[in-house]
């Protein structure tokens, strides 16, 4: 190949022959330039003249000159141009003829060296073809992964507490390794993200469930009291001072059983067992108080709660009606705050207990 390539370099090449081609303008222009000076001449030499065409002699020069301008000028460069024309007509033919001749040399010669070239950047466009498509599938299938982990919390609704478990148990024990490629990081938010959107569905869940058994339980209760005879009412529980507060049971220490106390809600229309009643002794309607007295509401009983919080439709599963209103904040009595305080002591001592119940049971 190296020895073909320096023959070929050392041969003359086209066009180093037809460098300096003949100009074929130049060489028919040069042919009108030369007749020019003649023309000129013959112009000057008849310009002016008067010629007294009245005479046979006079009309005889004028006729003379006129022929010599016609046959000698005009129609001689006329009669030039055409023999020009047709042999650059011919030569057209001619040298397309050569033309064709001298590429039927080398035009097979460079065709073959473009099949070759042509072979090569099908090769490459083919290969980068390939390598697009399986990186588009290296990718898609690191996507739909992704995606399917993703999903998990969608196909999680309705499901039970056992099979939420499961899933994130199996989920929280998937390792994504090397195979996951740069997808790694990506996949692992994904799992966590979904693990935590399964432990607020396994969450509400239970809760929902617990709400339920406790409504049930509630239920069961007002009707046993509903069953018993009336009992006399309970003395009067002496009105709290501030102080007393202090020694409140506190239930920080206690499990929060949250969203409870809002899901425990009772109709308006029904009225909750006096929580300030002994368990088992029947409840006696107490004596009307006046509601202008109420002064107590939702926020500072939750700002001396502190650590939990109750709402109203929670005091009205706990037994406590809003005893009046002040725009759209429900009121309560002063004295209920502690007998408020010890329901719901009770409350989340029987959610506890429940609780243990159910981990005893499992």
């Amino acid at each position: 190949m190296t020895d073909q390539t320096n023959a070929v370099a050392a041969a003359p090449t086209a066009g180093a022959i037809l460098s300096k081609p003949l100009s074929i303008k130049d060489t028919v222009l040069a042919q009108f330039k030369e007749a020019e000076a003649g023309l000129l001449a013959m112009a000057e030499r008849y310009r002016d003249v008067v010629y007294d065409v009245t005479t046979t002699k006079g009309m005889a020069e004028a006729k003379a000159a006129r022929a010599d301008l016609r046959d000698n000028g005009r129609r001689l460069l006329t009669r030039t141009e055409a023999s020009v024309k047709a042999d650059v007509n011919e030569l057209k033919q001619v040298m397309g003829a050569e033309v064709e001749r001298l590429v039927d040399i080398v035009k097979p010669v460079e065709d073959a060296i473009d099949a070759q070239i042509k072979v090569e950047e099908k090769r490459k466009a083919d290969d980068k073809a390939e390598r697009d498509r399986l990186e588009a599938e290296r990718v898609a299938g690191h996507r739909a992964n992704i995606d399917q982990l993703r999903a998990y919390a969608d196909q999680a609704a309705g499901q039970s507490l056992e099979s939420l478990a499961s899933a994130i148990t199996a989920l929280e024990a998937m390792e994504f390794g090397p195979e996951w490629e740069e997808f790694a990081p990506e996949a692992d938010t994904a799992r966590n993200t979904t693990v935590a959107r399964l432990r607020e569905i396994a969450e509400s869940t239970r809760q929902r469930q617990e709400n339920e058994r406790l409504q049930q339980e509630l239920a069961a209760a007002r009707a046993a009291l509903g069953a018993q005879a009336p009992a006399p009412a309970p003395a009067a529980t002496p009105a709290p001072h501030r102080a007393a507060f202090a020694h409140a049971p506190t239930l920080a220490a206690q499990p929060k059983p949250a969203a409870q106390f809002a899901a425990m809600a009772f109709d308006d229309d029904d009225q909750a067992p006096d929580s300030t009643a002994p368990a088992g002794q029947a409840v006696t309607p107490a004596e009307p108080r006046d509601p202008s007295a109420a002064s107590l509401t939702i926020g500072q009983i939750n700002e001396r709660l502190a650590h939990i919080s109750t709402t109203a439709e929670g005091l009205r599963g706990l037994g406590f009606q809003p005893a009046g209103r002040r725009g759209s904040a429900m009121l309560y009595h002063e004295e209920d705050f502690s007998a408020i305080c010890a329901a719901i002591a009770r409350h989340a001592g029987t959610v506890a207990s429940s609780y243990r119940l159910e981990l005893a049971a499992a």
